[in-house]
């Protein structure tokens, strides 16, 4: 008996509705945009959102550099060797450590 009322008890849970407005929280990153924002956003927005960059902090050219061929090379991104380069660059003049090249 006891089976039979944990099946009707979920079974009916299936079938009831959520009539209440359910909001969706949505965050927006500030991100540098130019004449290569495209390459680097074809490449890199199908996984990461823009605060995934942001987060890292500010890096050298050789950090970044080694995330997009890490992201190419391990996750199979399909980052050609020309928007390695044009990606390196954008991240490192955006959010790179002068510092630290």
């Amino acid at each position: 008996m006891k089976i039979f009322i944990i099946l009707a008890i979920i079974t009916f849970s299936l079938f009831a509705n959520y009539t209440k407005p359910v909001k969706v929280p949505s965050i927006t990153f500030d991100i540098a945009v130019d004449e290569n924002f495209s390459v680097m956003q074809r490449n890199c927005q199908w996984c990461h959102s823009y605060g995934y960059i942001l987060n890292q902090g500010d890096q050298s050219y050789e950090f970044w550099n080694k995330v997009v061929v890490r992201m190419r090379d391990v996750f199979k991104a399909p980052i050609t060797k020309a928007d390695e380069k044009i990606i390196s660059e954008y991240l490192f003049k955006y959010y790179g450590d002068d510092k630290n090249n």
